[in-house]
């Protein structure tokens, strides 16, 4: 039996009481004595539908719903119909009065004066299909974070405790508080909100101009010409492609699977961005701002900062903003990643060592036993890395709140016999802030995150980058998966072209995307991976590395029968790649029978893993990471010790000198005349040479 939370409920209890009660929701109801039954409801039989049509409160909602059409067609079904019918919905329903205050903030006097457009908008924001899944509950909320699926409006909603106010638990999309939540109906789940939803329809760089704190960055954005950079949204000529979204693609290993491809392409961009006091008390630059909001020293400012940029980035091009050879041009472009990313998505928990995910689709963020990490590539001529890491519950700074950190250099329990605990930090980072207080900045094509320190890549951070081994999940090379909330979801078929950064792609190249659809014993980092079918020939662009020095470059892979035999080449034009060693056959059994790969369980003797370790590197080879469990959701089973025929390994692509300034590419050509066999790409390594070949031996981890 659920049990339905109205405000009367929230008023009385404090934040502890609204953690502790995510827990009591799942208790049955004979635990229940002490708690008022009048505050509860008993689900129905009801529909969505139904519940609006006789609540009187949602009578403007329920005759939106009347008037708005699931798609564009003559033929395509209002949202009342839909509501009612079978489903799993989650519906954010404005009462009456949320409706009439956002009319009259449009300058109008009813809901019948509101354009078909305006009416849309109002009814798509406020409804998640969940599809196959189960709606969305309080339980379900991500605090701080966003939810995993997307409105009918194809726009990311945030989600964070309300803590100061006494309207409710909860804040939807900045503003929307939820009134009361956990109604379940036949068909969803309906949450009652006191304000529209109604994301922004700026762009990511009109959000961040318009932001009171941020006036320093808008200056900067503006100046350089990256705020045109910052505008695109949706690809027409995509959406004239006409793909249908279910396809009837299989392959052979889960031949009952639907791959989905998405009939919308979506383009998007994260910022993260110093807000004007970080400014002030580092460099000293104060910005002035009139009534209008408008910068009055604009000249002054732009100088100022471009003399800090200037001792890191060097003095070329000095004064023309616009130059990508310029400082001030080149320390904006480090602000800013391809990939409309939320705050929780920008690193991904799943199977982390010692982690249990409870819910592979809804991911736990409570119990973070170690740091979470990834790569992200910068915009610009020049592109550089950014490390975003999530600090565990063993944090060396005890963080309970989980922060985000830019570039945090840590230091870990690493050794043979570790747990892989945080025990120090030589660069704590800089810290994410998920919002922007007052300011919403939750763009139509983006999100920006301000951060309290100048975020700079000169040569010291450079150094610190390439002081350690870089892995990086393949999803955060392809912006669009993100962008396009595919990560995590389900199953994804994903056209050519649809994907930048994969290039030259033959006829029958078939680009999948695979989450691990629950406690199953797949070898994927972070429980996701591409399987790339058929004849497939094309070639991947790789992240730029931080520092010029020799580089091995791996490539996270799990063996089965089921794979395919690839030629791989490397090198930094596309259409001239050589060879990368002699074709690699990921059909193969991984033990000590085999030759190519002399697997060996690692024993009580510390020196004698060591050997074995070394003897897999001479034949190209590491043993999977400790890092990271199976897919199981019990974390009992770590990919450092799966061999056979469904084993995990690191496969040594190349030992080379690479250059920051240089792009690199990977061609993968099918070497069998098979055509559902299959590549699997999960993630990559760099490892600088005083990681695979320094004083100390290189981690397990």
């Amino acid at each position: 039996m659920k049990r339905i939370v109205t405000r009367a409920t929230l008023l009385a209890r404090s934040l502890a009481g609204l953690l502790a009660f995510g827990a009591l929701m799942t208790l049955p109801t004979a635990c229940s004595e002490n708690i008022d039954d009048g505050n509860y409801a008993i689900k129905t039989e009801q529909t969505i539908t139904d519940y609006l049509s006789t609540n009187a409160k949602f009578s403007s909602i329920k005759a939106i719903y009347d008037r708005v059409k699931l798609g564009n067609t003559d033929q395509a079904s209002v949202l009342t119909s839909v509501l009612g019918a079978r489903g799993n919905y989650t519906v954010f329903a404005p009462n009456n009065d949320a409706i009439n205050a956002y009319v009259a903030s449009l300058g109008l006097t009813s809901i019948d004066e509101l354009s078909y457009e305006q009416a849309e908008l109002i009814a798509k924001n406020s409804i998640i299909d969940n599809r196959d899944g189960t709606p969305y509950e309080t339980a379900d909320f991500p605090t701080p974070g966003s939810f995993d699926l997307s409105n009918l409006n194809d726009r990311t909603l945030t989600c964070e405790q309300d803590t100061l106010s006494d309207v409710g638990g909860y804040i939807i999309n900045h503003n929307s508080h939820v009134l009361s939540f956990d109604i379940e109906l036949a068909n969803g789940m309906l949450h009652e909100v006191d304000q529209v939803i109604a994301p922004s329809a700026d762009n990511l760089a009109e959000r961040i101009i318009a932001a009171d704190n941020l006036k320093v960055m808008g200056t900067l954005l503006t100046a350089t010409s990256w705020a045109d950079s910052l505008t695109a949204y949706r690809d027409r000529e995509y959406d004239e492609m006409n793909y249908e979204e279910v396809t009837d693609y299989r392959i052979s290993s889960e031949p009952n699977t639907i791959f989905r491809q998405n009939t919308t392409r979506y383009i998007g961009f994260t910022a993260f961005v110093e807000t004007d006091d970080v400014y002030k008390n580092e460099w000293g630059i104060n910005v002035a701002v009139n009534e209008e909001g408008t910068v009055t020293n604009a000249a002054d400012v732009l100088a100022a900062v471009e003399a800090k940029c200037a001792e890191v980035y060097g003095s070329q091009a000095m004064g023309d903003y616009k130059n990508a050879e310029n400082p001030l041009n080149k320390f904006v472009a480090y602000h800013l990643l391809y990939g409309n990313i939320a705050y929780d998505q920008l690193v991904h928990h799943c199977n982390e060592y010692n982690y249990k995910y409870e819910n592979i689709k809804r991911p736990q963020k409570v119990n973070m036993p170690t740091n979470v990490w990834d790569y992200y590539t910068t915009m610009g001529k020049y592109a550089g890395l950014i490390k975003v890491t999530q600090v565990g519950d063993a944090g060396f700074e005890q963080d309970s709140e989980h922060s985000i950190y830019l570039n945090r250099k840590s230091l870990y329990n690493d050794g043979r016999t570790g747990d892989y605990t945080e025990t120090g930090v030589t660069n704590p980072g800089i810290l994410i802030s998920m919002t922007n207080g007052a300011n919403d900045n939750n763009a139509q094509n983006g999100f920006y995150y301000p951060i309290n320190k100048i975020l700079l890549y000169g040569d010291d951070m450079r150094r610190q980058l390439a002081s350690e081994r870089i892995r990086i999940d393949m999803t955060t090379m392809f912006p669009e998966v993100l962008t396009n909330n595919n990560r995590g979801v389900d199953y994804r078929l994903f056209p050519k072209g649809y994907i930048e950064n994969v290039m030259n792609e033959s006829s029958d190249t078939h680009f999948l995307y695979l989450m691990c659809p629950g406690p199953a014993d797949w070898n994927d980092y972070q429980g996701d991976e591409f399987l790339v079918c058929g004849l497939y020939d094309f070639t991947i662009k790789l992240p730029p590395v931080p520092w010029p020095d020799t580089y091995e470059l791996r490539l996270g892979t799990s063996l089965n029968p089921n794979r395919s035999m690839a030629q791989i080449y490397f090198g930094d034009d596309p259409y001239r790649l050589a060879p990368a060693g002699l074709p690699f056959d990921m059909r193969q059994t991984v033990d000590a029978n085999n030759p190519e790969i002399p697997w060996a369980e690692d024993t009580e003797d510390l020196a004698q893993n060591a050997e074995i370790d070394k003897n897999l590197r001479n034949h190209g080879y590491l043993k999977g990471p400790k890092y990271f469990n199976t897919c199981n959701g019990n974390a009992s089973l770590n990919v450092r010790d799966r061999s056979g025929i469904y084993s995990c390994m690191r496969r040594i692509v190349i030992q080379q000198y690479l250059e920051p300034n240089k792009t690199y590419y990977l061609r993968f050509k099918s070497a069998l005349k098979k055509l559902d066999s299959q590549l699997f790409l999960d993630f990559i390594e760099y490892a600088p040479k005083n990681i695979y070949n320094g004083a100390q031996e290189e981690d397990i981890w």
